[in-house]
Parts: structure tokens; C-alpha cells; sequence
């Protein structure tokens, strides 16, 4: 393999400790050579004649995961109580090379049509089927980039389409916490402003508690308890 960066590193140990955790089973992972870096594909109007005077976050330059769609989908097993976790994260060629969804096209308002058409995903719910994707906001002379999450719950308000709301991390912060969470399903909340006392979330909420009840011992070289008050503050 060639030589990783630092944040493959630690995807890549991370990855390692949650195939050896007592009560995790691995569904289904996937992981392959790294590709080329964002600063490797510069200039970005190569991809889109739009995002000439797109900034990306200096971090992101030759700091960003390059491993093409590294993955993971788990679940518990007993003793532990009920809860899974995926993530699919496309490297920076993918990235760019991510056409704007099609739907927006049939969005009548013009500012969440033009919203949409901005979104590139950098993290999915690849086997699950739940729906939820994060995304980078590509908008021009904007720094740092925005990061959005969508869910099929209708959280959000306007003038955002329903479904998303914005993540208080910038990219980078999110594949770094990606490392702590392991991709468990709805961990993006905490750094949203949400109440998981909102029904529109469901059960999304107790995944979270049900991590965070868990976690501390199953890796305890992370710290949890900056999440921890994330989740007490949106109970």
C-alpha cells in the first residue's frame, strides 16, 4: 500500500479495533489503494467550470482520505444492547467527479433548488438502506466549506429543504470524528441543532445514548465525554 497519511492511519486502526471488539460484528467493509489527493486535482474548475473560486479548506488539501470508498456496516451482538453503524467514504477524485443530483432539478423554489445542485456527498448509509448522507456545501468563496446531513426524517427548517440540517464541523472534523463514533447511525445530531425530543427523529436518539453507554469501554483510548454533553444538551 502507499504511504498513508495521517488520518488514513487512523481509519485504518480504527477499522482494526472495531473487527476485535467484543460485541461487534462486521458486516461488510471495504477498503483499497489511495487514489490522488484534493491538492493532486487542482484546479477545480477542471470539474466544474462553477467552482472556480471554490475554497477548500487548507486541511483538506493533502489531509483528506484518498482510500477509494473505505467502508465499514457493523452491528452488535448480545451482550450489547441493539444498534449498528456504516459509513462510505468516497476519496477526493469521487468527490469531484459526483454529478449534482438529478431531483433538483424538480425543486420549484430557486434557492433550494440551487442548494441541492451545490451538495456533493462525502459520507452514506451505503447498506442500510436508512437514507441518511452527509454532504460538503460546494459554494463558492465560502470558507470553510459547509457540511450538511440529510435524513428521510423531516428535520430542518426553512429556507433549507426539509431533511437537512447543517453540522457544526467542517470536513475534516467530520472524518476525524468519524474515528470516535465509528459511524453509528444518527451521531451527526449531536452537532446539529436538534432535540432528539423531536418525533421526527424517531429512535435515532436512543442509538445515540445506547453508543455512548457503550463505547467507553469497548475503546477506550477515545474520550466521550465531549459527546456526551453534545447528547445531554438535545435531550
Amino acid at each position: 500500500m502507499s504511504t498513508l497519511n495521517r488520518l488514513e492511519e487512523q481509519h485504518l486502526a480504527s477499522l482494526d479495533s472495531i473487527r476485535r471488539a467484543a460485541g461487534i460484528e462486521v458486516v461488510d467493509e471495504s477498503l483499497g489503494e489511495p487514489g490522488s489527493s484534493f491538492s493532486e486535482l487542482l484546479p477545480l474548475s477542471e470539474f466544474n467550470a462553477d467552482w472556480a473560486h471554490l475554497i477548500l479548506d487548507k486541511d483538506m488539501l493533502d489531509g483528506a482520505i484518498r482510500i477509494p470508498g473505505l467502508a465499514v456496516n457493523w452491528v452488535t451482538a448480545d451482550p450489547l444492547p441493539e444498534f449498528f453503524g456504516e459509513y462510505r467514504i468516497p476519496d477526493p477524485f469521487e468527490i469531484l467527479m459526483q454529478a449534482p443530483d438529478p431531483a433538483a432539478d424538480t425543486i420549484p423554489d430557486g434557492f433550494q433548488r440551487e442548494f441541492v445542485q451545490q451538495l456533493r456527498y462525502i459520507d452514506s448509509a451505503y447498506r442500510s438502506g436508512v437514507g441518511s448522507m452527509t454532504y460538503l456545501r460546494m459554494a463558492p468563496d465560502v470558507s470553510p466549506l459547509e457540511v450538511w446531513h440529510f435524513d428521510l426524517a423531516r428535520t430542518g427548517q426553512a429556507p433549507h429543504p426539509p431533511g437537512y440540517v447543517r453540522l457544526d464541523l467542517t470536513f475534516q472534523q467530520y472524518m476525524e470524528t468519524l474515528l470516535v463514533t465509528k459511524g453509528t447511525r444518527g451521531w451527526q445530531y449531536l452537532f446539529a441543532d436538534v432535540s432528539f425530543r423531536d418525533r421526527a427523529l424517531g429512535d435515532i436518539g436512543d442509538h445515540v445514548k445506547k453508543m455512548l453507554d457503550v463505547f467507553p469501554g469497548l475503546f477506550p483510548g477515545h474520550d466521550y465525554s465531549p459527546l456526551a454533553q453534545r447528547l445531554e444538551a438535545r435531550l
